[in-house]
């Protein structure tokens, strides 16, 4: 009985949070100027370290307990984790990438918790094989915190952006019929 109170008031305090979110702008209805400048300024260190494959520099711009799903699918609990799977992508198929950052959005649901949407692009990536791999675009979904006077991303699902006919297509395909257009779909 306990545990449903608790549950019971925890999703009624979360209520007025959701709804600043539904109303808030992506100038953050209720975050400073000033703390959306260093989200912002996130999403730039990333795309430098990202351009230097600099490992550990992206992962410290990510708390300790981030969670992280790559493109690929693949959930990475920790820093740690998600340091090492990094390591494996930058020492392959993205050792001569470069990240453009193309658009940040930051709403504000609470003044220390941001849900962040960054488009990106990447180019000179390679496949397994060794061959060049398409230009690609996609976006980040992130939730920042602010701990300790510091913004960092403590959850990322990226999101690869295909073109409409592509997704289209894998909408009428059979069930369980690998095509084309699945394929485009692989990291």
């Amino acid at each position: 009985m306990k545990g449903r109170f608790l549950l019971i008031a925890l999703l009624l305090a979360l209520i007025p949070a959701a709804s600043r979110a539904q109303t808030g702008s992506s100038t953050g209805a209720r975050g400073s100027a000033a703390d959306t400048k260093a989200i912002a300024a996130i999403e730039t260190q990333w795309e430098t370290a990202w351009n230097h494959h600099d490992i550990a520099a992206m992962v410290r711009l990510f708390g300790p307990d981030a969670d992280v799903v790559n493109l690929a699918g693949q959930w990475f609990k920790g820093r740690a984790a998600f340091a090492k799977s990094l390591e494996g992508l930058h020492s392959a198929k993205t050792k001569e990438s470069v990240w453009h950052t193309e658009q940040i959005q930051t709403s504000f649901l609470t003044p220390e918790i941001a849900i962040v949407h960054v488009y990106f692009s990447s180019s000179g990536e390679r496949n397994p094989d060794g061959s060049p791999m398409a230009p690609r675009r996609g976006i980040f979904t992130r939730v920042e915190a602010k701990r300790d006077g510091r913004w960092v991303i403590v959850a990322s699902q990226a999101t690869k952006i295909v073109p409409p006919e592509t997704a289209d297509e894998i909408e009428r395909a059979p069930a369980g019929e690998p095509d084309r257009a699945v394929a485009q779909l692989r990291p």
